[in-house]
């Protein structure tokens, strides 16, 4: 009996020895050695740190710091698949604690999904982040990105928003508010950011880019040229950069230095692409306004040739088509202001008429008073008629036969006559079919150039 007593009294005291011994192994070994883990990993030993990790799970399959450590090795030795396992693992036990952090997890699992392309679970991870870790900037930036990305800029702007009023000097996030304000033509908020987003990056080239662009459109040209000139040092912006510039130099009228921005873009813009065509399309503008018919000529037939349906281009063309084959009209179009008053002269003689006065009012516009010769066909009485010749590819308006209709009046012109190298829009004939106005369009304008070349 006694013997029993023993024995019982033995295994309770080896039974709280074992206890105690399992008590000492968790609270102090099993830590320890976990930490030491975590310490291989900050060493870069992720192979042994793995097989320690997993001998591990083995025991305590419920452990979140041990799937945690896992999940991170796995990430560091760049096994994605694995490392994603271990943290929705974490995520699924639910227990956090200053070692494992659901927001960090949660950080771990959204950068993975961005790296996999999964961009709604991405999106769905940054979106709970806003919540747990309100104060970081980044974490409303990258949901914006992910609107953005997805053409959602109306959703993605309350986000960029967002992070700059946590993180003011957040440059990114101004740079993108200002892109998706310029997008829906706010141009004032745009500007705003994007003269923020340069202040604290002065190398975002791509925001120096579009604060051009705001300038541009509110017509401060030299503000945005040298934004412009910025947004060069940036390679893949270098051709819309001069493209832009050009534009500034076209609208200021200065169209020697436009054609120079244009042609460098030329030199670097890819072959048949969209922006080869934008450029040479602006340069065909400036040659035509310089009345260098020849390259505008050319610019569009290169266009034509990859696109025929690019912007007026055919029309160009068709509206062009005699100075492309005509030596008399190509001629009259380039020619120098001294020489384009003595065609208008030799037009107004070969109309049985006497020049009394020429007057040169621009390089595309002549008003000839003049009388018609004795004997002449048209009246056995002469009489002054007022002439008016335009040089222009762009219909005559009604405005201008209006003001040649005042001035018949006020030099007692009894009729009055408009000839253009163009076309005169429909207002314009319908204002002169009750008035003593003749028009002749471009095609009787070049039967009378041939008649005199």
């Amino acid at each position: 009996m006694e013997d029993i007593i023993s024995l019982i009294l033995l295994a309770g005291i080896g039974g709280i020895f074992i206890l105690f011994a399992v008590y000492i192994f968790k609270t102090f070994v099993i830590p320890k050695k976990i930490e030491e883990i975590a310490e291989m990993l900050k060493n870069g030993q992720t192979g042994i740190a793995i097989k320690k990790l997993q001998k591990m799970l083995e025991e305590n399959d419920r452990d979140p710091y041990i799937h945690f450590l896992l999940g991170e090795a796995y990430n560091k030795e760049n096994n994605i698949q694995q490392a994603l396992l271990e943290y929705r693992q974490v995520l699924k036990i639910g227990k956090f604690d200053s070692r494992v952090r659901e927001e960090t997890v949660r950080s771990r699992l959204a950068k993975i999904y961005l790296q996999t392309k999964n961009l709604e679970e991405a999106k769905k991870e940054f979106l709970i982040l806003t919540k747990l870790d309100p104060t970081n900037a980044d974490n409303y930036y990258q949901v914006g990105l992910l609107f953005e990305n997805a053409g959602l800029g109306e959703k993605a702007l309350p986000y960029f928003k967002s992070a700059v009023k946590v993180q003011k000097n957040h440059a990114d996030a101004h740079y993108h508010i200002g892109v998706l304000e310029y997008n829906i033509n706010n141009i004032p908020e745009a500007k705003v950011a994007l003269t923020e987003a340069v202040k604290l990056n002065p190398q975002h080239y791509a925001a120096h880019y579009y604060l051009g662009l705001c300038l541009k459109s509110q017509k401060d040209y030299d503000w945005a040229i040298k934004e412009f000139d910025m947004a060069l040092k940036d390679e893949s912006l270098k051709t819309r950069a001069y493209l832009a510039k050009g534009l500034c130099y076209l609208e200021k009228e200065q169209y020697q230095q436009a054609i120079s921005e244009f042609e460098k873009g030329l030199a670097i813009a890819p072959k048949s692409s969209e922006m080869e065509l934008q450029l040479r399309y602006f340069l065909s503008v400036c040659a035509e306004r310089r009345r260098d018919f020849h390259t505008a000529i050319a610019n569009w037939e290169r266009i034509h040739d990859v696109n025929p349906r690019f912007k007026d281009v055919a029309e160009k063309l068709k509206t062009y088509e005699e100075y492309r084959t005509d030596d008399a009209i190509k001629d009259f179009m380039i020619a120098s202001p001294g020489k384009f008053e003595q065609i208008s002269r030799r037009m107004v003689e070969a109309m049985e008429l006497s020049v009394l006065d020429l007057e040169v009012i621009s390089d595309s516009e002549v008003h000839i008073l003049a009388t018609e010769t004795e004997g002449s066909w048209r009246n056995t009485k002469r009489s002054n008629r007022l002439v008016y010749i335009f040089r222009t590819t762009d219909p005559i308006p009604e405005k201008a036969l209006r003001q040649m209709h005042e001035e018949m009046r006020s030099k007692g012109a009894i009729r009055g006559l408009a000839l253009t190298t163009s076309e005169f829009t429909q207002q314009a004939q319908l204002f002169c079919q009750s008035r003593p106005i003749e028009l002749k369009d471009k095609k009787e304008f070049i039967a009378l150039l041939r008649a005199i070349s």
